[in-house]
């Protein structure tokens, strides 16, 4: 008799709930730091479906792509402007005043995007939110991770028993 294999659907699904963990507590991390002022990175946090193969089962997290730069810090290089339209926005959520010099705020951001263009953004500090929502998550999580695990072994043996025993 060939032995089958074990299909983790109790698994599956736990890892799915601890996917819907990481996401709330990156999102609550985000928050908690103030990084995330237009609301678009904790929105864009999203869990995907589960992928199950016969040798893992994946449950893939979504972001924009400037999470990683929010999580690491980064640095943009002189040479290219950002939008004006976003350092506007981000100008009015911040409710930063507008310098006397400037007659608008779309001027004043476009002095502010040149000025990034020219000389780039340096040390942009790191607010790391990926990682210890990760760490508290698995920590969180672990006794269901396993118990869903041995549940579906436990239901693959005793189904391969009693296969065995209508055999006989």
């Amino acid at each position: 008799m060939a032995v089958q294999p074990v299909k983790f659907i109790a698994l599956t699904e736990e890892l799915e709930k601890v996917a819907l963990d990481f996401q709330s507590e990156a999102q609550a991390i985000l928050r908690k730091n103030g990084n995330d002022i237009t609301g678009r990175l904790i929105n864009s946090i999203r869990v995907q479906p589960a992928q199950v193969t016969p040798n893992s089962i994946v449950v893939p997290v979504t972001m924009l792509q400037y999470g990683v730069w929010v999580d690491n810090g980064a640095e943009r290089r002189s040479g290219k402007q950002p939008p004006v339209q976003a350092i506007e926005q981000w100008i009015k959520l911040k409710r930063i005043s507008v310098p006397k010099q400037f007659k608008s705020i779309r001027q004043f951001a476009f002095a502010v995007a040149r000025k990034i263009g020219e000389g780039g953004q340096r040390d942009r500090k790191a607010y790391p939110f990926i990682q210890p929502a990760l760490n508290y998550t698995i920590q969180k999580n672990l006794q269901g991770v396993a118990t869903a695990a041995a549940v579906d072994i436990t239901t693959s043996i005793q189904k391969s028993i009693n296969q065995s025993k209508s055999l006989k």
